[in-house]
């Protein structure tokens, strides 16, 4: 899994960066000057360069809790994530227009086809996931990224497993689904006023939160297995993420 714990903001004329590093703060801000540096010259000479290339760097989310293969981190948006480097997690979304029975009905296909995997179902605020419980996998690998594909999960998702080497599952509501407004700032923050501001936010989020759920499970497709290693990532995800609450 691909979560730097130092990162650093570098600044060159009309240039900022962000780069990273899992040695120390200040190895992260050389990187960060050398880049903007880099870009900087880049802008001066008019020559064209991708600034906006998806999956080529590490998510910057702030590590809040790590456990033996499963780190929770906190999104740009401000909610938490449940990150594993091997238990499987499905992500299908039900777009508008879309009949969340018929997606509901081609994972139940998919499961039909592998009759070897145990899948857990949930229902999301829009749209379906899946956890493989009876087997753990490489996120990188191409059985990994072709189940997930044939599952249904969105491009995104598997683009991003591969680049993070990791699944994901989000356990907390997006903010605007209880009626807040996304944070003020991100992490890192740039000083102790900043970190507070959030601190702020993150408070009143949590308590909005209360009365929400991520998900809520559904049914078993296949096995009632669950791997020995996939059995503590069901339990923090369940504990976090279900309840008879409203989905969001």
């Amino acid at each position: 899994m691909k979560f730097p714990r130092f990162w650093a903001r570098g600044r060159s004329g009309p240039a900022t960066c962000w780069r990273w590093s899992d040695s120390s703060r200040e190895d992260a801000q050389r990187q960060a000057d050398t880049r903007a540096a880099e870009l900087a010259r880049l802008f001066a000479s008019g020559k064209p360069f991708d600034r906006y290339s998806y999956g080529d760097r590490p998510l910057r989310e702030e590590i809040v809790h790590a456990a033996g293969e499963s780190i929770v981190t906190r999104n740009l948006y401000g909610a938490l994530v449940l990150n594993t480097a091997r238990a499987m997690f499905i992500d299908i979304d039900v777009d508008f227009g879309d009949d969340r029975t018929q997606k509901h009905e081609a994972l139940r296909a998919w499961a039909s086809r592998h009759p070897e995997l145990g899948v857990r179902v949930y229902r999301t605020a829009a749209g379906l996931r899946g956890l493989v419980a009876t087997h753990t996998y490489d996120p990188t690998s191409a059985e990994a990224l072709a189940l997930l594909r044939d599952a249904g999960s969105d491009p995104l998702y598997v683009k991003l497993c591969k680049a993070q080497s990791s699944f994901r599952a989000r356990l907390t509501p997006k903010p605007w689904r209880v009626g807040m407004r996304p944070p003020p700032t991100r992490w890192p923050f740039e000083d102790a006023a900043t970190e507070q501001r959030f601190r702020s936010w993150q408070a009143e989020y949590e308590r909005a939160s209360q009365r929400h759920a991520a998900c809520d499970f559904v049914e078993t497709l296949g096995s009632t297995a669950v791997h020995v290693d996939v059995a503590p990532v069901l339990a923090l995800h369940d504990q976090h993420a279900c309840g008879s609450r409203a989905l969001a």
